[in-house]
């Protein structure tokens, strides 16, 4: 089922009605509206140094290592007490894909999601509950959120990859995986870091100083 995502900006307007106090009575002083405030979450920025790809993750999130022959890394969202295999996770990481068919050219985003969604031996099945296609920083990429399922009954884990079209054959994937009931509060740091995706050039190094002879 092919779904899609929206952005929804609601600006509510408050008025203020203001009254004249009788004579003799002093005017109340307003009190300060209570608009509580959530702060952003600290970010930090982590990349997969053989491609450049560089994404903005929450700060918080501990790195667990690199995968995919060094072409990838997870980071994960720490829970004391609790195996790291168990924590929400994302993982990113750059696929080099190699031209198919007679005409050499790239497989198609469509198709790369059909390999990426076939489950791994983890799970028994995976049911695709939306599937998007947008731009992400001018390139095209689908967005996929697929349930896991160890068995008919009960879905173990919720999975959002986003697939982004790169250069030179490679492709860009960005997976968060995530308890059920994790997944409304983690979608929005999923969104956060597949928007930051980058490549980020390395820096340029400072030219040497001539000394007078």
């Amino acid at each position: 089922m092919r779904g899609f995502v929206a952005t929804v900006v609601l600006l509510a307007g408050v008025g203020v009605a203001s009254a004249q106090s009788p004579p003799g009575q002093a005017t109340p002083t307003p009190k300060p509206a209570d608009t509580p405030h959530k702060a952003a979450s600290a970010q930090r920025t982590e990349c997969v140094h053989a491609v450049a790809l560089c994404v903005t993750v929450p700060a918080s999130w501990q790195r667990l290592g690199d995968v995919f022959d060094d072409l990838g890394f997870v980071v994960a969202e720490p829970h004391p007490g609790a195996d790291s295999a168990s924590w929400p996770q994302l993982t990113v990481a750059a696929i080099d894909v190699p031209p198919a068919g007679a005409t050499g050219a790239n497989p198609s985003l469509d198709s790369l999601v059909d390999i990426v969604l076939t489950p791994d031996g983890s799970f028994t099945s995976a049911e695709t509950l939306q599937r998007t296609h947008l731009l992400l920083n001018q390139a095209d990429a689908e967005i996929v959120r697929v349930q896991l399922h160890q068995d008919a009954d009960q879905p173990a884990a919720i999975e959002a990859i986003a697939l982004i079209q790169g250069e030179d054959g490679l492709v860009y994937s960005i997976a968060l995986r995530c308890a059920p009931g994790d997944f409304a509060r983690l979608e929005p740091v999923f969104q956060k870091t597949a928007r930051s995706w980058r490549i980020q050039p390395p820096a340029a190094q400072p030219a040497p100083s001539s000394k007078p002879r």
